[in-house]
């Protein structure tokens, strides 16, 4: 957990960069939590040195429809989802003379075998390095990766974490399995590079955490939490 966070003070400064040489400001946030439990209250909190001043009102679209659930102009707000899987939240910020930024990420509510969370740090020469930690809620033989390779961009493993790993172009994703004994609250992590082919554009990246934790539950399938896109 401390190279992700270590790679997200990084991405700070790096966005800021960027978004001082496109608009002024960017939007960012982070959640108290990125697997609380239905009905738990969790903090969301505007990233308020990447906006660079004041003056902005912030839209939160909590279930990924389009609109916005909240408009304030206050940079913590706190909302609690109703339904158990994954969620995405969409902050809109914009400023006073009506130019916007947006962020999106995913949230896994409530009581699952494992969750994932994904970090993406901008690189200086246009270069997208991706950390993926996958962090284990109960007993695993085993947990999995797969990440959607974004159309436009190539892929390289930078640290497979001691997982067997596999680049699909076929399906244009990154196939990765650890195969030890997992307890709960351990974690593994994976990392790659993406690198921009035709375009610069990052779609929204899609991926999942799978694994067999049960006879019961059977497969197990869920979305990755933390960055979904770049802020635009």
């Amino acid at each position: 957990m401390k190279n992700r966070w270590i790679a997200r003070l990084g991405s700070i400064g790096l966005v800021l960069a960027f978004a001082v040489a496109a608009h002024g400001f960017e939007a960012d946030f982070d959640p108290s939590t990125y697997n609380p439990a239905v009905a738990e209250l969790v903090n969301f909190e505007v990233c308020e040195p990447c906006l660079g001043g004041d003056d902005f009102t912030y839209s939160w679209d909590f279930d990924g429809d389009g609109t916005a659930e909240l408009e304030t102009d206050q940079s913590l707000v706190t909302y609690s989802f109703a339904s158990e899987g994954f969620h995405s939240v969409i902050l809109t910020v914009r400023d006073a003379g009506g130019r916007t930024s947006v962020a999106q990420q995913g949230i896994v509510v409530g009581d699952v075998p494992a969750f994932g969370i994904r970090e993406i740090l901008q690189e200086s020469d246009g270069a997208l390095f991706v950390l993926l930690t996958v962090i284990v809620n109960e007993f695993a033989p085993g947990v999995g990766i797969e990440e959607g390779i974004p159309s436009g961009w190539s892929v390289e493993i930078v640290d497979a974490g001691g997982a067997l790993t596999k680049t699909n172009m076929d399906q244009r994703q990154i196939e990765a399995v650890w195969m030890s004994i997992y307890e709960p609250g351990e974690s593994v992590s994976l990392s790659y590079r993406l690198r921009p082919a035709y375009t610069t554009v990052l779609p929204p990246i899609e991926g999942a955490v799978a694994g067999f934790f049960d006879s019961v539950t059977g497969r197990y399938v869920m979305g990755i939490a933390g960055m979904l896109t770049l802020p635009r």
